[in-house]
C-alpha cells in the first residue's frame, strides 16, 4: 500500500504540474486573428493614428483627412489629478485626458509590499481606461488633441454615506461637446457612467465611420495588474494561473477572449479584463446594442513584466454609429465593475436600465474542468467558515470528511494488502519458476490472486475518490478570492500563498522551485510523508531495490515540489497524511485483535480434522 500510495501522489503531482504548464499560464495569450480583434503597431494607445484615408460626410460624399498638422496631447507628471475615495476603492483620474490612472481596492492589500498598501488594478502604462475612440477619423484626431476639464478635484465617500457625481467635459473642434458623468455609490464596487454627446455646430454630424455598426468605442486597457506573491515578484516568474486577460460575454455559453466571425456584430452583455482574483468589466445599456472589439498592441509587451496581465490587450465596447442634428444631444449609459471576482457580489450587479436581463457575471470566475466540484467545495468551505470563522479549519474538516467517507474503501484495501502480504512467498516462487517467461508468470500470478480473492489494485481504490478533490482544491485556492489573504494560525497568514516563517536575504534557484524563505509547512508535510512510509512499510509487498531507493527520497522530493505551493493545499495534504497514519494505526490494532481469535479457530478446525 505504501508504494502504491506514493506512486499515486507522484502521478497526481506530475499531472498537476503538467496541467499548470500547458493550461495555467495564460496571462499573455497568443494573438487570435478574428473579426473582433484589431492589431495596431503603436506601443501607446493615444498614439494610434487613423489611416490617411477618406472620411464620409452626412451627404454621402468623402473628404480627405489630413494628419500632417495633428499633434496629440501626451500624459505628463504635472497633469492635474482628480481623486475619488470611497469605503471600497480609491481612484485617481488624469483630468486632462479624462481617464482612470489608479484604481485601488481598499480591502485587498498588495501582497508584494511589506507596508499595508491597497492593490492597484491599473498598470502604469495603461492609457485607455475609460477612454473614447471614434470611428470617424477626423473626430478621433480632434479628440486626441482635446483637453478635458472636471467639475470637481476630489470626492470623499469613505464614511459610506451619500452619492456623488464627477463630470469631465470637452469640446472637440468647436462642433461636438462630450461629457463623461461618473456616479460613485459607497458600499459597492460599481460605477455608473453616462456619456453624452451634443452637436454644437450648425450642421449635422455623423458619429461613425464607414461601418454603420462602428460609432465609437469605450475602452479599458492596456492590461490589468496581476496579483503577485512576494516570491513571484522576486523571481520575475508567475506561478499557475487560470484563464486571464480579455473576456466578452454575449449571453450564450461561457465568456471568451474573442468572438467567432459569425458573432462579430453580436450584441454583448459585458466585456472586460480579468486577473486571477479581480476584474474590470464594462456593462452597456442593452438598448445600445454594443458590440465587442479587442485591440492588440504587440510592441507593448516589450517593456511589460510579470506584474501585468495581458499587457498588449485593450478591450472596447463599440456603440453603433448615429447622426446628431444641430444642437441635438445623445446619451449612452454604462456600468463599470472594478473589484473582486466574488460570486455573491457579482450576482448583485445589474445592467443599466434593465434589471431583468441576467448578466451571469459569475461566469468570469473560471475554475476549469472540475468547476462543479469546485463550486460545491467553495459552498462547503463557506458553510464551515460561517461557523468556525477560519478557512484553515474548513480545510481540515473537509479532509476529515473525505477520510470518513472513504474509510470503507480503505478498510477493504487494507484487507486486500494483508492477503497480498501472505501470498508473498508463493509470488516469489512463481517469479523464480517463470523468470524466463513473463507471460506465464503474469498468468500464474493472476490465477493465484483469483484463487485467494485478492485484488492487486485494491490498494489504489481509496485514492480514486480523492483525485478529483485534489484538482478541485488546486483550482479553488488559485481562483476563489474568498481564500485570498485568509489566515489560518500562527505564521500561516494567507492560505492562497506559501507560508513564510523567515525571509531569506538571498535566493537559491532549483530545477522545480526556488528558495527565498524558510517555509515550515512543506517541511512538516515531508516528515509526515516519511512517517507514513515507515508506518505502512510493513504492509508493502516486496519491490525491487531501485523502487525502494526511489521511495526513500520521495519525502525530500515532496518538500521541494510543495515549497512554493499555496499553504492551504499543503495543509490539506499534511492533514491527509496524518489521518492516513491514524487510520492505518487503527486498522493494524484491529487486525492484531482479530489474529488471536483467528488462530484459535484454526487450531479447533485442525483438531477436528485429526479426529
Amino acid at each position: 500500500m505504501g508504494v502504491r500510495y506514493i506512486l499515486a501522489l507522484v502521478l497526481m503531482i506530475a499531472v498537476m504540474i503538467g496541467w499548470s504548464l500547458f493550461f495555467g499560464n495564460r496571462f499573455a495569450p497568443e494573438p487570435d486573428e478574428s473579426a473582433t480583434t484589431e492589431t495596431v503597431p503603436s506601443s501607446d494607445t493615444r498614439q494610434m493614428q487613423p489611416d490617411d484615408a477618406t472620411q464620409p460626410t452626412p451627404d454621402g460624399t468623402e473628404v480627405s483627412v489630413d494628419t500632417d498638422l495633428w499633434t496629440p496631447l501626451q500624459e505628463s507628471p504635472d497633469d492635474a489629478k482628480v481623486n475619488v475615495h470611497t469605503d471600497r476603492y480609491s481612484v485617481v483620474f488624469n483630468e486632462k485626458l479624462a481617464i482612470a490612472k489608479v484604481w485601488e481596492l481598499n480591502q485587498f492589500p498588495d501582497r508584494t509590499v511589506e507596508v499595508d498598501e491597497p492593490l492597484n488594478l491599473i498598470p502604469e502604462n495603461a492609457l485607455s481606461c475609460l477612454a473614447l475612440r471614434f470611428a470617424n477619423d477626423q473626430l478621433q484626431l480632434d479628440l486626441l488633441n482635446a483637453s478635458w476639464r472636471a467639475d470637481k478635484s476630489e470626492i470623499d465617500l469613505t464614511a459610506g454615506e451619500g452619492v456623488e457625481t464627477l463630470t469631465f467635459r470637452t469640446i472637440i473642434a468647436e462642433k461636438l461637446q462630450v461629457a463623461k458623468q461618473l456616479t460613485f455609490i459607497p458600499g459597492t464596487y460599481f460605477v455608473d457612467l453616462v456619456v453624452t454627446f451634443q452637436n454644437v455646430s450648425g450642421e449635422p454630424l455623423l458619429m461613425g465611420g464607414n461601418e454603420p455598426a462602428n460609432g465609437y468605442e469605450l475602452q479599458w486597457g492596456r492590461g490589468i495588474n496581476a496579483d503577485l506573491l512576494p516570491h513571484e515578484k522576486k523571481s520575475g516568474k508567475r506561478g499557475r494561473r487560470g484563464k486571464e486577460g480579455a473576456k466578452v460575454y454575449t449571453g450564450e455559453g461561457n465568456p471568451v477572449r474573442t468572438l467567432k466571425d459569425e458573432q462579430a456584430l453580436a450584441t454583448v452583455l459585458w466585456a472586460g479584463l480579468d486577473s486571477q482574483y479581480f476584474s474590470a468589466i464594462m456593462i452597456p445599456d442593452p438598448e445600445i446594442a454594443a458590440t465587442y472589439k479587442l485591440t492588440e498592441t504587440p510592441n507593448a509587451s516589450a517593456g511589460a513584466d510579470v506584474a501585468v496581465v495581458a499587457p498588449t490587450e485593450t478591450v472596447g465596447l463599440v456603440v453603433p454609429g448615429f447622426y446628431l442634428a444641430s444642437q441635438q444631444k445623445a446619451s449612452h449609459e454604462f456600468r463599470l465593475y472594478v473589484g473582486p471576482k466574488n460570486d455573491k457580489i457579482l450576482k448583485t450587479i445589474e445592467a443599466p436600465n434593465d434589471s431583468e436581463i441576467p448578466l451571469h457575471l459569475s461566469k468570469v470566475i473560471d475554475f476549469g474542468f472540475f468547476a462543479p466540484l469546485v463550486w460545491g467545495m467553495l459552498w462547503l468551505f463557506q458553510g464551515f467558515h460561517a461557523i468556525f470563522r477560519n478557512y484553515g479549519l474548513s480545510i481540515i474538516l473537509l479532509t476529515a470528511m473525505v477520510k470518513i467517507i472513504t474509510y470503507p474503501f480503505t478498510r477493504k484495501a487494507h484487507a486486500s494488502m494483508k492477503k497480498m502480504q501472505k501470498l508473498q512467498p508463493e509470488l516469489l516462487e512463481l517469479k523464480e519458476k517463470y523468470r524466463d517467461d513473463p507471460q506465464k508468470l503474469n498468468r500464474a500470478t493472476m490465477r493465484l490472486y483469483k484463487e485467494n480473492g485478492v485484488n492487486p489494485l485494491g490498494g489504489c481504490i481509496p485514492w480514486l475518490p480523492q483525485i478529483p478533490l485534489f484538482f478541485a482544491l488546486f483550482s479553488l485556492l488559485g481562483g476563489a478570492v474568498e481564500l485570498r489573504g485568509a489566515p489560518f494560525l500562527l505564521w500561516i497568514s494567507d492560505l492562497s500563498a506559501p507560508d513564510t516563517l523567515i525571509e531569506l536575504p538571498f535566493t537559491i534557484p532549483l530545477i522545480v522551485t526556488q528558495i527565498d524563505a524558510i517555509r515550515l509547512l512543506p517541511i512538516i508535510n515531508g516528515l509526515t510523508t516519511w512517517l507514513q512510509q515507515k508506518f505502512v512499510g510493513n504492509m508493502t509487498p516486496t519491490t525491487d531495490n531501485m523502487q525502494m531507493k526511489l521511495m526513500q527520497f520521495m519525502p525530500i522530493i515532496f518538500i521541494f515540489i510543495f515549497y512554493n505551493w499555496a499553504s492551504g493545499f499543503v495543509l490539506y495534504w499534511l492533514c491527509n497524511n496524518v489521518f492516513t497514519i491514524a487510520q492505518q494505526y487503527l486498522q493494524n490494532r484491529s487486525a492484531t485483535d482479530e489474529e488471536p481469535s483467528g488462530s484459535t479457530d484454526t487450531k479447533k478446525r485442525n483438531t477436528s480434522k485429526r479426529k
